[in-house]
């Protein structure tokens, strides 16, 4: 469970990280050149642990082609977190896209959707849920007092 738990922990690092890189490069290349140059990277950077390590990839004539959707979706994922970091800055894109994972991450387990074990809800499940929605709420409602705050100060001292 250790190694679950610091692989979700490094899988968040990273998802923000990139993000803001992704961000910064599609400033200078685009978003769909940067989302190509993404996946290249990614790509190349696959392949050495692949050729390292192995890999089932005759596995890949066992599996429902639906599957294969998963590298549309990441298209999708670098796509519109690029766009909300800029739309929306780091924080708040991320705070909102968390609560969003955990919605559909939710909805895969209580249908236990791809071949995932379903599971039932829980009271707990529906408070916790409540509560990251309300801290983001209060999160983006104290980042706006602070932006305005922040106006004032300059247009006060000009």
């Amino acid at each position: 469970m250790i190694v679950g738990i610091i692989c979700s922990a490094v899988a968040g690092a990273f998802i923000s990280v990139q993000a803001a890189v992704n961000a910064k490069m599609n400033v200078y290349l685009g978003a769909w050149a940067t989302t190509v140059l993404v996946f290249i990277v990614g790509l190349l950077g696959s392949l050495v642990p692949l050729v390292l390590f192995g890999g089932n990839l005759q596995g890949l004539f066992d599996i429902s082609p639906i599957y294969a959707l998963g590298g549309l979706l990441g298209v999708g994922v670098v796509f519109c977190v690029m766009r909300s970091i800029q739309l929306l800055g780091p924080t708040l894109s991320v705070s909102i896209i968390l609560v969003s994972q955990l919605i559909w991450a939710l909805g895969v387990d209580l249908t236990g959707a791809f071949g995932m074990p379903q599971l039932s809800l829980s009271p707990g499940q529906v408070i916790g849920l409540m509560v990251l929605l309300l801290g983001v709420i209060v999160f983006k409602q104290s980042q706006a007092t602070a932006l305005q705050q922040e106006s004032s100060k300059e247009a006060t001292s000009r």
